[in-house]
């Protein structure tokens, strides 16, 4: 490598401004979160995950050990579930029906043994399969950041909600450009490695972290916009008004939600509408987030219909499921629990038990 580079003592002082900088950003970030959004779940895992990575940073700072043993084992044990929290708070921004399953359990579990295993070997404790933690340390928060990316790529089509949409593409944007950063940096020997991280990642991230605290707003977190004191009289507006009755006829009398691949450029062609303008009317008019959840509404209710029907009694969950529309008997599962809070078999026998009754 050239021998410009930075002298020792300015590594160590870059060092240590981004990280107290960092500390102090982490800790205010979730200050603000806890004053302002502790009603939303992504408020909530905001405040916990910038405390962790005030942890992480602290623990970070050189000979922290050497002058305080408590200190340090208690950062590094605060600091433990970061990576797990950081994937937990990007699928809560991301997903709307996002909620605390078995398999986000299972992940947070999987993102976390990694640095457990470290710390265990940092105080001492031996443990097996030494070199395959080594490879799984270093692949699990591209493992996380690939799997957030995808997330947000997947959803990029569906999502009405157009800040979200744009927030999809920079996040995307931004895991790709730490990704190839992180594994070109590899090729460049410490402490220069050290020092580029932190100038090129560490100073735009906080200064973007330092502009985004300063206007933090609960409704960022959802991305909406701050309500109106006084909603409109008319949530459809005039020059939607053709649309928005060309959308109900096919949706209430052409019953096009039963199409289990229909997604909302299948929709805005049979319209012959713009996606954007459909986008638009079902987001703003109509008060869904995402095209999922407004063609779900109908299909769970068609189901409904279905599962209380006596003479549909022998059909089975998964028969119904079908011809409701759904793609997958696990999504019907899933989407049937989170609006009712009780599965389709139970709901059916509920309303079927009602019915005879009567």
């Amino acid at each position: 490598m050239p021998s410009d580079f930075p002298p020792e003592n300015t590594l160590s002082l870059v060092n240590g401004v981004l990280t107290y900088g960092s500390i102090t950003l982490f800790v205010l970030t979730a200050i603000f979160a806890m004053r302002d959004a502790a009603q939303l779940r992504q408020g909530r895992l905001l405040v916990v995950l910038m405390l962790s990575l005030a942890f992480l940073s602290l623990a970070s700072i050189p000979n922290i050990s050497n002058g305080s043993q408590a200190v340090y084992i208690a950062a590094r044990t605060f600091s433990l579930p970061h990576i797990a929290l950081f994937w937990l708070f990007f699928l809560s921004l991301l997903q709307d029906d996002f909620r605390y399953g078995r398999l986000e359990w299972i992940g947070s579990a999987a993102f976390t043994i990694a640095p457990v295993y470290y710390f265990c070997d940092y105080l001492g404790v031996a443990l097996p399969l030494e070199n395959l933690f080594d490879i799984y340390g270093n692949s699990a928060p591209f493992i996380m950041l690939g799997h957030v990316a995808w997330v947000a790529l997947s959803g990029l089509h569906s999502d009405l909600l157009e800040p979200r949409r744009m927030t999809r593409l920079w996040l995307v944007l931004a895991i790709v450009i730490i990704a190839l950063f992180s594994l070109s940096a590899q090729y460049i020997p410490p402490p220069n490695h050290s020092f580029l991280l932190q100038l090129i990642i560490g100073v735009p991230a906080q200064i973007g972290f330092l502009l985004w605290l300063t206007r933090l707003q609960p409704e960022q977190l959802v991305f909406e916009r701050p309500k109106p004191v006084s909603p409109p009289a008319d949530s459809v507006a005039p020059k939607e008004l053709a649309l928005h009755k060309a959308l109900m006829s096919s949706i209430e009398t052409e019953r096009i939600f039963l199409r289990p691949s229909l997604s909302i450029d299948d929709l805005a062609s049979h319209l012959s509408a713009p996606t954007h303008q459909l986008r638009h009317l079902i987001n703003t008019s109509l008060g869904h987030r995402n095209f999922a959840s407004f063609i779900n509404a109908y299909r769970l209710k068609h189901a409904k219909m279905l599962l209380g029907d006596a003479n549909r009694a022998r059909d089975t969950v998964l028969e119904i499921a079908y011809e409701s529309g759904f793609a997958s008997l696990q999504s019907f599962n899933r989407v049937f629990k989170n609006a009712e809070n009780i599965t389709p078999s139970q709901y059916r026998g509920a309303a079927l038990a009602r019915a005879s009754q009567n």
